[in-house]
């Protein structure tokens, strides 16, 4: 039955995936295959074009993939998949919580599966092909092991809270539930580097020297405390180069 909130929500589904599309074409008409001016001695002419393609590429390729996730979210609401597992979810007799959790996870499971075929694509063929990718099938099958279950774990605290509050608090559950997001967004900011990420990788003390004392001496120049400076072995997937800061 199509109402108010059925045209809101297809409004906006569609309104974001045209925003998405028009940036990425702009994104795309803005690529230059020479460097500007700025550049010149700092790129060599093959790499930037190299790495303009590399741009180009996926790019073309978050287009594609935005256009299925689409496509499949808007065949299974039109064909009345959400309803049907909402009926089928409902049939079984567990807490309206666990239903509600099992409902979440079937579909993100589901939603999982349809996209694997994108994730090994563009680790595969896009990334082997611009030299990128060291990471090996064993390395990315425990990689999607590994996060399938942390969504499971974590995610099933916090949806059980929500769940809860709306189950329980009534018409100001939002609240709450806006509240119980925010604390869990704070948490997770000093969970994932010091439990979640070294699942992933080894994380290693960056020996004292002159790279040390150069990063720890730009961390007090701007005010941002830095502990500690650890290396991360990320060359185990990628050949990329990456840094960053985390915490409070």
């Amino acid at each position: 039955m199509m109402n108010t909130f059925f045209f809101i929500i297809l409004f906006a589904l569609l309104i974001e995936y045209a925003v998405s599309v028009v940036a990425n074409l702009l994104n795309l008409k803005s690529l230059k295959s020479d460097p500007p001016p700025a550049l010149e001695g700092v790129y060599q002419p093959e790499e930037y074009r190299k790495a303009q393609e590399y741009i180009r590429t996926n790019t073309r390729f978050d287009v594609v993939t935005d256009t299925f996730s689409l496509l499949v979210l808007l065949s299974f609401w039109f064909a009345g998949g959400f309803n049907y597992l909402d009926q089928v979810v409902r049939s079984w007799s567990f807490d309206p919580i666990v239903r509600g959790l099992l409902y979440i996870g079937i579909l993100m499971l589901g939603y999982s599966l349809l996209t694997l075929p994108f994730s090994i694509y563009h680790t595969f063929v896009i990334e082997e092909r611009f030299g990128f990718n060291r990471t090996t099938p064993r390395t990315f099958l425990l990689d999607r092991i590994k996060g399938l279950g942390l969504a499971a774990l974590l995610g099933a605290a916090l949806l059980s809270g929500i769940l809860a509050l709306f189950e329980h608090v009534g018409y100001q559950a939002w609240v709450y539930c806006w509240l119980a997001v925010a604390a869990f967004s704070l948490v997770m900011q000093y969970v994932t580097p010091t439990w979640i990420m070294p699942l992933f990788n080894k994380f290693t003390p960056l020996e004292s020297g002159e790279l040390k004392e150069a990063i720890l001496n730009y961390a007090r120049s701007v005010g941002f405390p830095v502990t500690n400076v650890f290396v991360i072995d990320g060359s185990r997937r990628s050949s990329k180069s990456n840094a960053f800061f985390t915490g409070f």
